[in-house]
């Protein structure tokens, strides 16, 4: 039998060297990139790197992440399996459902059943490698043809890709032209490129030429180099540039920074776009980028930049692009709105003063003044009557002018003169309208007409600055209401 002293020294042994082998033990293998797990943290190992502004602008969105250790590991070989199912899932494919067996095709799987009904021999399709997990995204890429053959035929979950592989398979995915380039041709012909597979090179010069893909500064690709997780991330950025990653509404916006203020202890950033103005709070941990390099966050007011948002619509990262420029107006038009077309391009169409069509481009950091403006250029509503600044060719400003309008008989009128039948009653309208001859003159449809004369009924819009003075009324548009 045990005595008491060798049972108190087995109990001790259990309670302190049982759970500390369970936690020298190690880690369980993760069945999924790292990247693949969205997260909200600094990378203890970008303080300095190259790819810095691009891993974060990612991380923002969610592409990419880092690992437990609060690591990004931006030298890490991307694996092949990672790198397909990351461009299939960033480009927005669809899924396929997964089937029981991870060895054959949707098409093979077609086949079979035709050939089951008809009595013939099934064809075969491409067989799809058994992979540990995204086996949908590896499934659709090659039944939409990304992946070359010999890629496919050697194809390693766990295997890094290199960079001519992963030129072919962007090149693939992305529908990029592939015709042959003259030696040296624009410089797409890298020094190096005899030691790629040969069915990789039209598609290196593709996506060198297409600017998603880069060689180094000695003019090498060095096509069977692994793939860093930090050049993947560049890849994508470039992707992203083009409008190319899908990307959830309202979480990737472009205006500039107006202001950064202290609401009840909370800062909030003042953001304007040719849409109106909001208020948006930082993430903990926001980043901030000027030129690829880490900056604060105040250097960016009176700055465009491009602002992503997290799920919670905080701001998590800010890119510094260019500064605002205040700019002295050459021009200003007058006129009523006919539309606004906002898009990467925007515009303001309006209608002058001499009935004439002006399509006028919008500055970037265009606003609009005046009553119920909120909204910036979607609240101008047709026919509003505005004063629009130009600067350097492009609207800057736009002002909603508070227009007064009046109808009446035309009474008399001389050339610089209006005087409407009744005129006199300040409670109701001017004693003149002096410079009528400047107003467009306009029929009941909106159209320009050719003059006016005594006694016709006329409907006159027209500026009044200060309401108290007299004789400074500005007239804008006189609507002739002839049956």
């Amino acid at each position: 039998m045990f005595n008491r002293g060798f049972l108190f020294f087995f109990t001790l042994f259990l309670l302190l060297f049982i759970p500390l082998n369970l936690t020298l033990s190690p880690p369980r293998a993760f069945s999924a990139p790292a990247y693949h797990q969205p997260g909200d943290q600094s990378f203890g190992d970008l303080e300095n790197h190259w790819a810095k502004s691009a891993v974060y602008r990612l991380a923002a969105l969610d592409i990419f992440a880092g690992y437990p250790d609060g690591t990004f590991r931006p030298e890490r070989p991307v694996t092949q399996l990672e790198a397909v199912a990351l461009i299939m899932r960033t480009g927005g494919f669809g899924e396929i459902r997964p089937t029981r067996s991870t060895t054959r095709s949707t098409g093979a799987a077609r086949g079979a059943a035709q050939g089951k009904k008809s009595g013939g021999a099934a064809p075969e399709g491409p067989k799809i490698p058994a992979v540990p997990w995204g086996e949908n995204h590896l499934r659709l890429a090659v039944e939409k043809e990304f992946l070359p053959p010999p890629m496919l035929s050697s194809f390693t979950p766990d295997a890094a890709i290199t960079r001519a592989e992963m030129a072919a398979f962007l090149g693939r995915a992305l529908q990029l032209p592939v015709e042959e380039a003259a030696a040296g041709a624009n410089g797409f012909l890298f020094t190096d490129l005899e030691q790629a597979p040969p069915y990789c090179v039209p598609y290196i010069r593709a996506v060198a030429r297409a600017g998603f893909m880069s060689g180094y500064p000695d003019g090498s690709f060095r096509p069977n180099q692994t793939l860093r997780r930090s050049e993947m991330a560049v890849i994508l950025s470039h992707l992203l540039d083009e409008d190319w990653v899908k990307v959830s509404p309202g979480r990737r916006l472009t205006g500039w920074i107006s202001g950064i203020q202290q609401t009840r202890g909370r800062q909030e950033i003042a953001f304007t776009t040719l849409e109106g103005e909001q208020k948006i709070r930082p993430a903990p941990g926001l980043k901030c980028f000027l030129q690829g390099e880490s900056t604060e966050l105040f250097r960016a007011v009176n700055h465009r930049v491009e602002l992503i948002l997290d799920k919670r619509k905080q701001a998590r990262y800010v890119n510094i692009l260019e500064r605002r420029k205040m700019r002295l107006p050459s021009e200003k038009i007058t006129g009523t709105v006919k539309s606004v077309l906002l898009g990467e391009d925007s515009y303001l169409q309006l209608s002058d003063l001499n009935c004439a069509d002006r399509t006028l481009p919008l500055a970037w950091d265009a606003v609009v003044e005046g009553k119920s403006a909120r909204q910036g250029f979607l609240s101008l509503r047709p026919e509003t009557f505005v004063e629009a600044a130009l600067a350097g060719g492009e609207v800057s400003k736009v002002t909603v002018l508070d227009v007064k309008k009046i109808s009446g008989t035309v009474e008399s009128l001389t050339g610089k003169t209006l005087r409407l039948a009744g005129a006199g009653d300040k409670t109701k309208w001017p004693e003149w309208f002096h410079y009528w001859d400047r107003a467009r003159i306009v029929d009941k449809d909106g159209k320009k007409a050719g003059g006016i004369q005594a006694g016709d009924r006329v409907q006159i819009t027209y500026l009044d600055p200060f309401p108290d003075e007299i004789e400074d009324e500005r007239v804008l548009e006189i609507m002739v209401q002839r049956p």
